[in-house]
């Protein structure tokens, strides 16, 4: 009796904490398009079918042989591409592989020509697909008609006779990605997955496991040094900026991607306040860009605040109650340069020629609202973009002395 085969198997890179966020972004791309969202998942190899006799262990063997041990494998969604298939195509978010994702990739799709019985193993690797489009021609007005792909010569003959109608603009979207798991998928269902962290392999069960996956979270974050296990260090008197951390918002987590699990409040609240008392000493000045807290009622801010430690000087955000003691900025000199210190960049007063220290924009506009931008004197110390971690003016100083380039994300370190 022969054995029903397999569907064609895909190995990708698990999106994540960033998959609410995502999901949203690719529904408004298919909107765009008028055809049903697909689930986002970052291929690397795949699809394949598998040759006779190979089954889905030898799948996990090759693919444990190929990854390096690393907690995290990092990547860059930086806007839209589109990819021709035999049959038509896919439109989807372009993904750079950096670090050792893109070595790491090739060696997986090496290992599997021993075990795959096709040759199409590049299929959509490195592309989030938002949509899959039938037929070659509807594929091909839909791309050039946002400028994706160069339409072919006759088309533009065409446009002589028919003006095409105006197509719907593609939302933004650059943002970095860390992924913590691989996927094995069976069609479009994930079927195993590798957890980089803790280095073990997870059945479909077990990747739906709150308590598997908050642990796996807490081993990046420690990895990556969005949590601290220790005291930051610094120099006596230092002055710390942070803004919109949000504590106790129920549903941050899933807007900003942030690395916790979506409404796990308490969590994300410990780690962010064990995070500000390691890098605050209680002599430091310690200034709160806005946004501090949800609820935003005085009672539920000022119980907040109270958990802090430093000399605060307190930023009124845009959801922040009004407080006696609010100020809407704060002025300071370092360093030889001049800081203006408030929630949102666009209240900078005009004339103004120093650096803006900012909160408000989150990790939501990394081309325009990174980390350190020196071009606009812009320092944007959101909890995502500062890396959950107090950021000091002496980095602040520092960097503008040696003249860095533009940084998107704060790199912090484990203690």
């Amino acid at each position: 009796m022969s054995r029903t085969p397999l569907p064609p198997v895909t190995i990708a890179l698990d999106t994540g904490v960033a998959t609410w966020a995502l999901r949203q972004q690719l529904r408004r791309v298919a909107d765009a398009f008028g055809l049903p969202p697909l689930d986002p998942v970052i291929p690397i190899a795949g699809p394949f079918r598998l040759a006779d006799g190979s089954g889905l262990a030898a799948v996990r063997a090759a693919v444990e042989a190929a990854v390096p041990e690393v907690p995290y494998l990092a990547c860059d969604l930086d806007g839209y591409t589109a990819r021709p298939s035999g049959t038509g195509g896919t439109i989807g978010v372009d993904v750079r592989p950096i670090r050792e994702l893109g070595a790491m990739a090739a060696s997986i799709n090496r290992a599997l020509r021993e075990i795959a019985d096709t040759e199409e193993l590049q299929g959509e690797r490195f592309l989030v697909p938002a949509v899959r489009i039938q037929g070659n021609a509807e594929f091909v007005m839909a791309a050039s008609a946002r400028g994706l792909i160069r339409p072919p010569w006759y088309h533009h003959l065409l446009r002589l006779f028919r003006a095409p109608a105006p197509a719907a603009p593609l939302p933004q979207i650059r943002r970095p990605l860390d992924a913590t798991r691989l996927l094995v998928l069976l069609g479009d269902r994930p079927t195993a997955g590798l957890d980089l962290g803790p280095r073990r392999w997870l059945k479909a069960a077990e990747l739906r496991d709150r308590p598997i996956r908050a642990e796996s979270l807490r081993a990046y974050r420690l990895a990556r040094g969005y949590e601290l296990a220790g005291p930051a260090g610094g120099p006596p008197g230092e002055t710390w900026f942070l803004a919109d951390l949000h504590l106790g918002h129920p549903e941050i987590a899933l807007y900003c991607a942030r690395p916790f699990l979506g409404a796990d409040i308490e969590e994300q609240d410990r780690v962010l306040l064990q995070n500000w008392h390691h890098a605050v000493r209680p002599d430091d000045r310690a200034l709160v860009l806005g946004d501090l807290c949800a609820p935003s009622d005085p009672e539920t801010y000022r119980a907040a605040a109270c958990r802090l430690s430093g000399r605060l000087e307190l930023v009124a955000g845009n959801h922040d109650p009004a407080l006696p003691g609010l100020v809407p900025s704060v002025t300071l000199e370092a360093g030889g340069q001049r800081f203006l210190a408030l929630h949102d960049p666009a209240d900078v007063p005009p004339g103004f020629d120093g650096w803006v220290i900012h909160g408000h924009l989150h990790d939501a506009d990394l081309v325009r609202y990174p980390f350190f931008d020196p071009l606009r004197r812009r320092v944007n110390v959101s909890v995502e973009t500062a890396g959950y971690v107090p950021v000091p003016l002496s980095l602040i100083c520092r960097l503008i002395r040696e003249r860095a380039g533009p940084i998107t994300l704060r790199e912090a370190r484990p203690a």
